[in-house]
């Protein structure tokens, strides 16, 4: 999620860039950061709020940077395929078999 240590690398970098614009902000529903400005986590507010909501979230997007669980990974996947969104995987631990559900076009 963005408030974990590679998502608020992430922040930083995509906020910092001249060439990127940070559109959404992801964490796992119920989490204490939901709600509040992504770019707060790295001293850096951007009027993003952070949300559970991926469909709602990346919408408009040209791509998810997806550090998270495979099964979350697989999720935010799916999402982004019935959207037409892009998406840079940096997550690991998958098995094969998610692995395969990663890499399917269907």
């Amino acid at each position: 999620g963005s408030s974990g240590r590679m998502g608020r690398a992430l922040l930083e970098a995509v906020l910092q860039s001249a060439d990127m614009r940070l559109g959404a902000a992801l964490e796992q529903g119920g989490d204490a950061h939901l709600g509040k400005d992504a770019g707060e986590l790295v001293g850096a507010p951007c009027g993003i709020a952070i949300s559970s909501e991926v469909e709602k979230s990346v919408r408009g997007c040209d791509a998810l940077i997806d550090f998270t669980r495979p099964e979350g990974t697989l999720a935010h996947v799916a999402a982004c395929r019935k959207l037409g969104v892009g998406v840079v995987i940096g997550t690991t631990g998958f098995s094969a078999e998610q692995r395969r559900r990663a890499k399917s076009r269907s």
